[in-house]
């Protein structure tokens, strides 16, 4: 089933300056821990490898469908095995302080439910988002390098997703069924064996 993400952060940081970081998207990899690569390759046209499930990596264009600036861009995929889009809106709270907003649309991921389940159990799109968007605010305001932000354990890992994906309500019913049945198995073989009581004073 889609899925929408939506994030936001307060940098200090002029909006022309964080306008201009976003749109060289080969930028992106600096900050998001899913990006490995983001290159030029037309005009308003950029080829992306991003890491999917379980060390995957995948490989797609995308199309910038709206570029203002220093209000919003936005782009659409439009091959590869990933179907996406998104949009960054900017907005200048002070001649040093920018709101970002970053909204992601994810479509149907590759193989149709179990995909959808296998992605959420090794990744949580929405902390993806917000240590992204932390992320970017460190680089922004100087208090981190690149480097140093990609030597870092991604917040987004498969023990964060695995915990997303057993609190939601599909995980919830996963580990029910499975104490269900381990409840059931155990009754049947107590059933088997004879009774026998035993009273300690």
């Amino acid at each position: 089933m889609p899925q929408r993400v939506e994030s936001s952060v307060v940098v200090e940081a002029p909006v022309s300056r964080v306008y201009e970081y976003w749109r060289d998207l080969e930028n992106l990899s600096n900050f998001m821990s899913n990006v490995e690569d983001v290159r030029s390759t037309g005009p308003g046209i950029t080829h992306w490898v991003v890491k999917g499930p379980l060390g995957a990596k995948v490989e797609f264009d995308a199309q910038t469908t709206q570029d203002e600036e220093n209000r919003a861009i936005g782009w659409n995929s439009v091959n590869g095995n990933v179907q996406n889009s998104g949009q960054v809106r900017f907005q200048e709270l002070g001649p040093e302080r920018t709101r970002v907003e970053v909204t992601m649309n994810y479509a149907n991921p590759p193989g149709g439910k179990i995909g959808e389940v296998g992605s959420r159990i090794v990744s949580n799109p929405q902390v993806m988002v917000d240590q992204d968007l932390y992320n970017f605010k460190e680089i922004i305001e100087g208090r981190a390098t690149p480097e140093e932000i990609q030597q870092r354990p991604a917040a987004a890992s498969a023990q964060s997703g695995l915990a997303a994906f057993l609190t939601s309500g599909v995980g919830l019913a996963l580990v029910g069924g499975l104490v269900l049945l381990l409840l059931l198995r155990r009754r049947g073989r107590r059933s088997s064996k004879r009774a026998r009581i035993i009273f300690e004073f």
